[in-house]
C-alpha cells in the first residue's frame, strides 16, 4: 500500500507542475499579445499626430507667393467724369499652380476689377475702410474670374434673385379666394461643398485717386 501511495503522489505532483506551466505560458502570451496590441494603437495614434503637426508646420513655414497685376486707370463713377483711380494691384497665394490658373485667366481678371473700380466714386476709395472693402471685393472677383465659385456669392446671387410676382394674389376674386390654396412645391436646393479662396489677400502697390 505504501508503495502505490508513494507512486501516486510523484503523478499528482507532476501533473500540478504541467497545469502550471500551461498557465504560465498562457498568461505570458496574453500580457505580450496585449502589450502588442496597446503598444500597436499607441503607434499609430503617435504617427497621426506627427503627421498633422509635420502639415501644420509645412502650411506655416510656407513662403507666400506673388503676382503682380498691370497697373489699373480708371475713371470712376462722377457726373462730370473728372474723377479717375491708378490702382496697383498684388495677387497673393500659397499654391504655386494658382499662378498659372491667374495667368490662364488674366484677360477676366482685369475686367473684374475694372469694372469693380469704375463703380466706386471717390468718397469710397478714401476711406481706409474703403481701401479694405476693394482689396476684399477684388479677392472675391478674382476667384469668380478663375471660375471658382464661392458659398456667400453663390447665396449673394440667390438673394438678388426677383421676388416671384403677386399680381394673382392682389387681383384676385371673391369665389377664387374662397378655393383651397394648392400647396407650393418645395425646391430642392442642391448642397454645396465649402470651397476656400486659394488667393489668400490682396495688396495695393499703388494707390492714387484725383
Amino acid at each position: 500500500m505504501s508503495d502505490a501511495k508513494d507512486q501516486a503522489a510523484p503523478k499528482k505532483s507532476s501533473t500540478k507542475l504541467v497545469v502550471i506551466a500551461l498557465a504560465t505560458v498562457l498568461l505570458a502570451g496574453g500580457g505580450g499579445g496585449g502589450w502588442w496590441w496597446f503598444s500597436h494603437r499607441g503607434g499609430e495614434g503617435d504617427d497621426e499626430e506627427a503627421a498633422t503637426a509635420q502639415a501644420a508646420k509645412k502650411k506655416q513655414h510656407e513662403k507666400p507667393l506673388f503676382t503682380t497685376l498691370e497697373p489699373f486707370t480708371v475713371n470712376l463713377s462722377d457726373p462730370r467724369g473728372e474723377r479717375f483711380a491708378q490702382v496697383g494691384v498684388t495677387l497673393q497665394f500659397s499654391d504655386p499652380h494658382v499662378e498659372e490658373t491667374i495667368k490662364d485667366h488674366l484677360p477676366a481678371i482685369r475686367n473684374e476689377v475694372l469694372m469693380l473700380i469704375s463703380a466706386k466714386q471717390i468718397e469710397e476709395l478714401l476711406t481706409v475702410d474703403g481701401k479694405k472693402q476693394l482689396a476684399e471685393q477684388i479677392r472675391t472677383r478674382a476667384a469668380l474670374a478663375m471660375g471658382i465659385e464661392l458659398p456667400k456669392d453663390a447665396e449673394a446671387a440667390e438673394a438678388a434673385e426677383p421676388a416671384p410676382k403677386k399680381a394673382e394674389a392682389e387681383h384676385a376674386g371673391d369665389d377664387e379666394a374662397e378655393d383651397e390654396p394648392k400647396p407650393k412645391k418645395k425646391t430642392k436646393k442642391k448642397a454645396r461643398a465649402a470651397v476656400e479662396n486659394p488667393i489668400e489677400r490682396v495688396l495695393f502697390s499703388q494707390f492714387i485717386v484725383q
